[in-house]
């Protein structure tokens, strides 16, 4: 759980006062101390203090005041009040503080007690400035920046900021030189113009994002500044460098200086950012953790790359925050939100003190030594530096139009206007100031002055006309569709305020409100209709937006048809708010733990990388990359497999000679190849003295014979195992690789020995001979390669590990697809208003979705342990998801407190996080066990015998018809393996995918076509009501299925009758199944999950019609009614209704015709507050209270339990059932005919109340089963 984001504000809030305290003065901010009387007291011999009149020691217990800290939180309340009491007048925000700083500064040179408070803030050191600020503001720029537009922006960027730079700072460097009257050489005018051309565009950013302005103009001028600040401190520092006299700086020197900071400072940020998100991804749910381990990162990387490695900090903290964007997924999903909360707070209190700071100290240092010919100085360079600007601008445009997003000339005009001065270039000039080896009069001030002149006058000037010239240039303009989207969001909005309006008035409390006046408070206007809009817009403007005309004959609404431009522009904002909601749909997969951190990212590049073409889309065939195994590890994979490849002991037969098997018993154990390794690990001791100990070494004489011995007892060795093996494997020997290689390493051996001893120590051989002696020894080293035998196995199942990996990133890529379509399958009628768009984006839409589906079923058939693995995980997500949502609901009923909810949470996540090591691929189960995970099937272990018995295992090939559309139901069809394809009516859904919205391919009762796989049943509902297949199956791949034909079904409908008996629990799975795509499309329900409408169904249960008559009562302990088989009757209004069906809850009675071909079937669920029964019994249709054989479920605690005891003595079964004598007892005919090739049904027996087996005998000892339903 996040904790407040006031701590983390308070603490940085309190670093910075104590900072401030410590450094932003010259004396440490201390104050002169007084004495009790207002004297001012002074050190006296001995540490002792003096008052002022010089007469009485007084010891010094007093603390200067805290100005600092007072100006700080000052500043704090200053930023509050302008925030709130500007919002509605168009001026920024920063420019409001920058007038207050130097209203501040004014007033405090007026009176001194204001004085007190400003003047150690205002000699701040300028160093400090930038380390405590700077930090902050780059990383939480780059961290909350699109990372896909910028990188695509990237050479526009780095043109910008870089060569731009460079050509502005000489530009400006020239205008300084011949203009001013300062004779500045040209370092320092270059200096000058590196500070100049620093940007600062807070302001406009934040403009351009409240104006829905291109995102991309606003990432452009953003990564602009970010670079340009650290681009423009280098230059700054080398020029300053320079400039002093006897610098000593050479050409080479200053080169190589670039290149350190330039390159040094983005790679030692990678590095950091590495380590920061490789930290992050092992924290679990913990905000205090993961919050600081950012903020520590972000300044020790600007701290380290500035003060230790030498490097740009800036550049080091904008790769910082780049990459930490890119990977946020390594934050935990809970954090997110609040870190990003978290940073924006951090900026907007650094804004704050900074530019309140940067009035204070324009006023305090920049007017010093100011001549008047300085004023017109300023303008002419404030007119001058934005020509400049644009000129540059201009100069490298054919370059900027053609790369990334491109630029036009609008863009351009704001890119010129916009460029903005800050608190960097301003921190720059008051180094200047500081620099004794500069003149501070010609120098120092004039600097000072100018940058604190173009800083005002670019923030007072520029910031407050930016949305004006955007108004201008008409790229404010809110375009037709999004006004269209707009309106429509609007209009959904109303009516959803008008039904819950309706909904209020029938409340009996709330009926004397005022509605009128409520109506009018609640009223949401659209946001894109301003009040001129609403006044000039004409009636051909209105239907336009309408997109109705009105028939001068019958004066009916005719929609209009949009023309080419308005189509093309409709179908781009269409595609790209399709692209917007899969996108958020990847994400909440993400947050709910359903995809990983890996292929959340890969799909959100997709979408951006679609948004980015012209009518692109996500493409299967770019999804299936991820799970083609290419590259290195197939190769390295395959060439071990090789090498490991050969004839297994298994495979050789068994020799004639007795020796021989012996010899191949020995050789084959473990215990000779545990000896065999021994041995090796221990050869390798003189192998590697006599590496280190040769000739030339003092102590070869000594060791010499020690070592020839134990390579000739070693190799004896070796040739005694070669011999072993030959005897054992005879001419199999040759056939294993590693065999071959033993051989090769022993003949080495022996070529060692010969030579060794042919040369021996005689030095009138050639020279060369002796390097052939040291080859051979290195040789002998390859004895140690022998135990790579042990190591090959491990390193394929690495290999393996890596291949699985991949493939499930793949897998779980196509399901994150495959989820991602279904959402937004349900949102894609909100979002586009026109048919044909709408029809082309479903059609692609679903087109991509069932391509995905039928490669990640092929994927399956193949690797089916990745599947497996990804599905269980899902699985056990979803539990422990609901779990933890579950505690939360607990708490916030009150049944549990806080600590106790901190402490079940913990122990979920605990699991949550085990999860996230789960491996990647897990031996899928046994065929027989998908039969114990069919949801009718799942418990009944009776059942679950019986099925197995009747089971047939078909096989089938490519291309073959499993089902025919049309054909009459045979019975049910299990999939073992393969892939199977649908394609049918959508009237009655008759498949385990069913649920899946999607799959109704159009409204009403069109076709439909999707694939199934492993798990999947067919053939339910053709059992249960005997019509004809709804649906063709054909197989995609060569299956296998389970058959239980419809005789074994209908036996097993008539045997396993108790509660809940077989034909129940397949008609509630059904009803389940048809009513989960039904709520999807009902309005209370549009924002539920999948998973969630599956719960909310899960504790719904089937009526028994027939007991009350063909009638049920809904009242308001009912949350639903699902019309699922056959047609039910209003009671009220008379109205039909057909199946299936979403009762309104304005009904309130149903009744319903006996039919015996189509029984009536309802789904009922409960509300929250009505306690269900254990559905082991006959539950009748009096709506919210339940009789299950009698028994009524609304009873406390006490007397249900007495009930229960009573029951339990008297012989009624909880489940309402009783339990039988023989006299009423049905008794089954002997036992079941056993099938072919199966095994008889062994006698089935009641539950008692408790749940155990509790048969009860007739009088001739038979087993008989309760049957009341």
């Amino acid at each position: 759980m996040a904790p407040d984001s006031g701590l983390g504000i308070s603490f940085y809030v309190a670093v910075l006062a104590v900072v401030a305290a410590q450094f932003l003065s010259p004396t440490g901010g201390a104050v002169p101390a007084h004495d009790v009387a207002g004297h001012p007291v002074t050190p006296g011999p001995g540490g002792n203090v003096t008052a002022g009149n010089g007469t009485a020691p007084v010891e010094d217990h007093s603390h200067p005041p805290p100005y600092e800290i007072v100006f700080l939180f000052g500043s704090c309340v200053f930023g509050a009040l302008v925030r709130t009491l500007f919002q509605k007048i168009p001026i920024p925000y920063t420019v409001v503080l920058l007038i207050l700083g130097v209203g501040l500064g004014l007033l405090s040179e007026k009176v001194p007690e204001v004085g007190d408070y400003t003047t150690s803030v205002a000699h701040m050191d300028p160093h400090l400035l930038l380390h405590v600020f700077l930090p902050v503001l780059i990383f939480e720029s780059a961290f909350a920046m699109d990372v896909h537009t910028f990188i695509k922006s990237i050479v526009q960027v780095c043109i910008l900021a870089i060569l731009g730079l460079i050509f502005a700072s000489a530009l400006t460097a020239v205008l300084a030189m011949y203009v001013f009257s300062y004779n500045w050489s040209f370092s320092v005018s270059m200096m000058f113009g590196a500070i100049m051309s620093a940007t600062d565009p807070v302001a406009v950013v934040a403009l351009l994002k409240d104006l829905g302005a291109s995102k991309q103009l606003g990432t452009i001028i953003e990564g602009e500044s970010l670079l340009n600040d650290g681009c423009s401190l280098v230059i700054f520092k080398v020029c300053r460098d320079i400039s002093v006299p006897n610098h000593g700086a050479t050409a080479s020197s200053v080169a190589l200086y670039f290149l350190r900071v330039a390159l040094g400072g983005p790679a030692f940020g990678f590095a950091m950012a590495k380590v920061t998100t490789a930290w992050l991804s092992y924290i679990f749910n913990d905000a205090m953790v993961e919050i600081t381990i950012t903020l520590a990162s972000t300044y020790l990387t600007f701290y380290f790359g500035e003060s230790v490695l030498g490097v740009s900090g800036v550049l080091a903290v904008v790769v910082l925050g780049l990459i930490v964007n890119a990977e946020r997924t390594a934050i935990s999903p809970e954090v997110e939100v609040f870190l990003h909360r978290f940073w924006e707070m951090l900026a907007y209190l650094a804004n704050t003190l900074i530019f309140m700071l940067v009035g204070l100290v324009i006023i305090k240092h920049a007017l010093a030594n100011v001549e008047p010919i300085d004023w017109f100085y300023v303008f002419a360079l404030y007119v001058g530096v934005n020509i400049i600007r644009g000129f540059v601008i201009a100069v490298f445009s054919p370059i900027l139009s053609r790369v990334g997003y491109g630029l036009s000339w609008r863009n351009g005009v704001i890119m010129t206007w916009g460029g903005l001065r800050g608190a960097v270039g301003l921190a720059m000039a008051l180094l200047v100031t500081q620099s004794e080896e500069l003149d501070s009069q010609v120098i120092g001030s004039k600097v000072l002055f100018h940058t604190s002149g173009i800083v005002v006058l670019t923030l007072v000037i520029n910031a407050t006309t930016i949305q004006f010239l955007l108004k201008l240039l008409g790229m404010s303009d809110i375009s037709i569709p999004k006004r269209l989207a707009m309106a429509n969001a609007v209009k959904r909005i109303q009516e959803g305020q008008a039904r819950t309006f309706a909904m209020l008035k029938a409340d009996r409390f709330l009926a004397d409100a005022d509605w009128n006046i409520a109506v009018k408070a609640a009223e949401i206007q659209d946001p894109y209709k301003t009040l001129n809009e609403e006044e000039g817009m004409s009636k051909e403007a209105m239907s336009l937006a309408q997109r109705f005309s009105v028939c001068p004959s019958c004066h009916t609404d005719v929609p209009n048809e949009p023309s080419p431009l308005e189509y093309a522009e409709m179908m781009d904002e269409a595609r790209l708010r399709m692209l917007k909601a899969e996108q958020v749909s990847y994400w909440k997969q993400f947050e709910h733990g359903m995809l990983s951190r890996e292929a959340v990212r890969v799909l959100v590049g997709y979408t951006e990388t679609a948004a980015d073409e012209e009518g692109g889309f996500i493409s299967v065939s770019d999804l299936k990359k991820n799970w083609e195994i290419k590259g290195i590890y197939p190769y390295l994979k395959r060439k071990l497999e090789e090498i490991v490849r050969g004839k297994k002991t298994e495979e050789i037969p068994e020799a004639r000679f007795a020796l021989s098997r012996l010899m191949f018993k020995v050789s084959s154990h473990v215990a000779f190849e545990v000896s065999i390794m021994a041995i090796i690990i221990l050869n390798m001791i003189p192998i590697i003295m006599a590496f280190v100990v040769q000739e030339e070494h003092p102590l070869y004489p000594q060791y010499k014979p020690g070592l020839k011995i134990s390579n000739y007892v070693f190799t004896s060795i070796y040739t005694l195992e070669a011999i072993v093996k030959v005897i054992g494997w005879r001419k199999y020997y040759i056939f294993s690789n590693w065999n071959k290689f033993d051989f090769f390493i022993l003949v080495m051996s022996f070529i060692d020995i010969i030579l060794d001893e042919t040369i021996g120590d005689n030095k009138g051989f050639n020279p060369s001979l002796l390097k052939v002696v040291k080859l051979i020894r290195l040789l002998r080293g390859l004895r140690m390669l022998r135990l790579f035998k042990v190591l090959l196995p491990k390193l394929v199942n690495f290999l393996n590990g890596r291949i699985n990996l991949q493939l499930s990133l793949g897998y779980d890529v196509g399901k994150g697809f495959v989820l991602g379509e279904e959402e937004v399958s349900k949102l894609i009628d909100r979002l586009v208003d026109n048919d044909n768009i709408l029809s082309y984006l479903k059609n692609i839409s679903e087109t991509n979705r069932l391509e995905c589906i039928k490669e990640l079923g092929m994927l399956q058939r193949v690797h089916p342990g990745i599947a497996v693995s990804v599905k269980t995980r899902q699985s056990i997500r979803t539990v422990l998801n609901h779990s933890r949502d579950t505690i939360r609901e607990l708490q916030g009923a009150g049944l549990i407190d806080e600590g106790e909810a901190h402490k079940l949470e913990k122990v979920v996540e605990i699991k949550m996080k085990q999860l996230m090591n789960a491996p990647a691929s897990i031996p899928p189960p046994p065929p027989e066990n998908l039969l114990k995970n069919v949801p009718w099937i799942e418990g009944d272990k009776k059942l679950i015998d019986f099925i197995k018995a009747r089971a047939e295992l078909l096989h089938f090939d490519y291309g073959d018809v499993i089902v025919k559309e049309g054909d009459k139901p045979n019975g049910i069809y299990l999939i073992v393996s393969g892939l199977v394809k649908l394609f049918g009516q959508s009237e009655y859904l008759d498949h385990e995918l069913a649920s899946h919205h999607s799959v109704m391919a159009a409204s009403g009762h069109g076709r439909f076509e999707d694939y199934l796989s492993v798990g999947n049943v067919i053939g339910e509902m053709g059992v249960l009501t005997g019509r004809p297949r709804n649906a063709t199956v054909q197989c995609e791949t060569t299956v296998q299925v389970y058959f239980i034909n419809l005789e074994d079904m209908e036996v097993a409908l008539e045997t396993f009758t108790l509660h809940p008996s077989l034909l129940y629990r397949l008609w509630r799975i059904i009803a389940i199944r048809i009513a989960t795509p039904l709520m999807l499309e009902q309005i209370a329900y549009q924002g539920w999950t999948l998973e969630k409408i599956k719960l909310h169904l899960e504790r719904g249960y089937l009526p028994d019609l027939e007991e009350e008559g063909y009638s049920f009562e809904i009242d308001d302990n009912v949350d639903d009614v699902i019309l699922i088989q056959a047609k039910a009757t209003d009671a009220h209004t008379r109205d039909e209704l057909c199946a299936p069906h979403v009762i309104p809850r304005s009904v309130h009675r149903l009744t319903f015709k006996k039919d015996n071909q189509h029984e009536p079937k309802i789904l009922v669920v409960p509300n929250q507050t009505m306690t269900l029964p254990v559905l082991d019994g006959a539950v009748s249709a009096h709506g919210s209270v339940i009789s299950v054989a009698g028994i009524r479920s609304n009873l406390c605690l006490r007397h249900a339990s007495r009930l229960r005891l009573h029951n339990t003595q008297s012989g009624i079964s909880s489940s309402g059932g009783i339990n039988k004598d023989s006299s009423s007892a049905k008794k089954l005919d002997g036992p079941l005919p056993p099938p072919k090739g199966g095994f008889p049904l062994r006698n089935l027996e009641p539950l008692d109340p408790i749940g155990y087996p509790s048969p009860v005998k007739g009088q001739n000892g038979m087993t008989y089963v309760d049957d009341a339903v």
